[in-house]
C-alpha cells in the first residue's frame, strides 16, 4: 500500500543463489536504479548485464554519458575503429605442363613455340595451303601490301608459310612477320603478288 510521502520502492529479483544471495534490480517511482546512475554517469555498465531485459537501455545511458564526457567518462576518449581489409587467399597454384617446340628466339630474348600435340595439325594445314598455292599460283602485282595484312609469304627456304605484314617502307622493302613461327624476314622490291582463292594476299620475297 503507498503511503503518502514515501518514495514507492519496489525490488526486481532476477536470480538467486542457494545461500539467499540475488541479483535484482531496484525501482525507485518507476524508474531503474540502475539506468538512473549509468545516464548520470556515476557507474558503468558490467558485462553480465547482457543477458538482462535492462541491457539496452544500459547501454544507450551508457553511449550518452560517455559523448557528455562528465563524471567517471571525463578522460573518455573514443577508440578509433579500425578498418578491416579482408585478405583474399590465393589460390594454390597448379603447373600445368605441355610439350612445346621452341620455334624462335629473338635477340631480345623472347621466344616462341609450337604446342606438340597439335603440331600434326599445323602440318597438315602447311600441305594443304602449299597445294593450293600450287594449283593457284599467285599473280604477281595484283597485290599491294599493307601494315597488318594477313597473307602467306615465302620464307628463305623456299616454301609458303603464313605470315602479317609488318612494315611497309617507301622503297617497296616489306617486313614480314611469320605467324606459326615466330621469324621475321625482309622481302625485295619485287612488289606484291595475289593469292589463290582461298588464302589471303601473299608476299613473294
Amino acid at each position: 500500500r503507498a503511503i503518502p510521502g514515501i518514495p514507492q520502492v519496489e525490488v526486481e529479483v532476477e536470480s538467486m543463489d542457494k545461500a539467499g544471495n540475488f541479483i535484482g534490480w531496484l525501482h525507485i517511482e518507476g524508474v531503474n536504479l540502475s539506468v538512473a546512475l549509468v545516464e548520470q554517469a556515476l557507474s558503468r555498465v558490467h558485462f553480465t548485464a547482457e543477458r538482462s531485459p535492462y541491457c539496452k537501455a544500459l547501454l544507450a545511458a551508457q553511449d550518452a554519458a560517455k559523448q557528455r564526457k562528465e563524471k567517471v567518462w571525463s578522460h573518455y576518449e573514443e577508440t578509433p575503429v579500425e578498418e578491416v581489409v579482408p585478405v583474399l587467399e590465393e589460390k594454390e597454384r597448379t603447373a600445368n605442363y605441355k610439350p612445346v617446340f621452341v620455334t624462335e628466339i629473338t635477340d631480345d630474348l623472347h621466344f616462341y613455340v609450337q604446342d606438340v600435340e597439335t603440331g600434326a595439325q599445323l602440318e597438315k594445314l602447311m600441305e594443304n595451303m602449299r597445294a593450293e598455292v600450287g594449283a593457284h599460283p599467285p599473280v604477281e602485282g595484283s597485290f599491294t601490301p599493307r601494315r597488318g595484312d594477313f597473307c602467306i609469304a615465302k620464307f628463305v627456304d623456299g616454301e609458303w608459310y603464313r605470315a602479317r605484314v609488318e612494315k611497309v617502307e617507301s622503297g617497296g622493302k616489306v617486313h614480314i612477320f611469320y605467324i606459326d613461327y615466330g621469324n621475321v624476314s625482309g622481302t625485295g622490291e619485287t612488289g606484291g603478288e595475289s593469292s589463290p582463292p582461298s588464302m589471303d594476299p601473299c608476299i613473294d620475297p
